[in-house]
């Protein structure tokens, strides 16, 4: 058996500050490298844009570190169905991915009953019903995000006031979403719910750094491994439940509000999972990885 662990060529261009050891950004992809060949398995990692890769000599592929897609979305959503189309396994599958790259999904959740931090949408060029839209739910403190983006790329925080200016410095047909600004990000913390194989793995307490509002380490916020109690699990597993595709991981990102968990993302492509602050987490991911791959030989 080989598998292919998918990552990024490069950077994605938004990362435009020095990072001193980027090779360390990627201690998730070595986690399970490590763990696939203590079962035996030959793996290694495989840029998603490398042209001579032959996916039909490997298994599966197994999407991580592809950050980069943002900034070549049509080629990625090429090459993974390419992928799709040969004998080697996507993980997480191609319908799943087609569906995570673009922040309409959101809109899926909330059809589905899955609670959401609401939101509203639309291009830059319709600032005006942007804003009365936000008058009307009566939100103050805003964030902005790109319809397409991965790591706080492009979210901006705003005032209902301020919101007019921030649209008017962005290219007319560029979509965006607006949401309410969540206190709790800043003293609960947002909080990122693990699953492999279905099941929960491990829940992580993210907060930013002082002064800014982004829970990314890559922007100086803390990440670490948290307790919850029993009834936010169950609220987060019956979110799991709402979906219909049978995925190898899944990262709730979620956020207190009123009381009650409800979505930022939901990341099914290339989320950091911090196998490092859960021990034996990246055992679960190669098994759920294997189980997969002998359901459908």
């Amino acid at each position: 058996m080989r598998i292919a662990v998918l990552r990024c060529e490069r950077l994605p261009s938004f990362v435009t500050w020095q990072i001193p050891d980027v090779e360390s950004l990627f201690g998730d992809d070595r986690s399970l490298l490590d763990a696939l060949l203590e079962r035996g398995i030959e793996a290694e990692p495989v840029a998603w844009t490398d042209r001579d890769a032959d996916w039909e000599v490997f298994d599966a592929a197994v999407l991580r570190s592809t950050w980069d897609y943002v900034d070549h979305l049509p080629q990625f959503l090429e090459v993974m169905a390419t992928i799709d189309h040969s004998s080697c396994t996507l993980l997480n599958p191609v319908d799943a991915v087609l569906w995570n790259t673009d922040k309409h999904y959101l809109d899926d959740l909330d059809r589905l009953g899955v609670p959401i931090v609401p939101l509203v949408r639309g291009t830059a060029a319709e600032a005006p019903e942007i804003a009365a839209s936000i008058a009307e739910a009566g939100w103050e403190e805003l964030v902005l995000k790109p319809a397409v983006g991965v790591g706080g790329s492009g979210v901006v925080r705003a005032t209902a006031a301020t919101l007019p200016r921030v649209l008017e410095a962005l290219p007319p047909a560029d979509e965006v979403m607006v949401q309410p600004f969540a206190d709790a990000i800043l003293d609960e913390g947002e909080l990122s719910f693990i699953f492999v194989g279905g099941a929960l793995s491990h829940v992580l307490r993210k907060r930013p750094a002082s002064g800014d509002f982004r829970a990314h380490g890559i922007y100086g916020g803390t990440v670490d491994a948290t307790d919850v109690d029993a009834d936010d699990v169950a609220q987060v597993e019956a979110m799991l439940a709402r979906l219909t595709f049978d995925l190898l991981y899944a990262r709730f990102d979620v956020v207190r509000i009123d009381g009650r968990l409800a979505v930022l993302e939901l990341e099914l492509i290339e989320p950091m999972l911090y196998l490092d602050l859960a021990p034996g987490s990246a055992g679960r991911l190669a098994d759920a990885t294997l189980a997969r791959l002998s359901r459908r030989s």
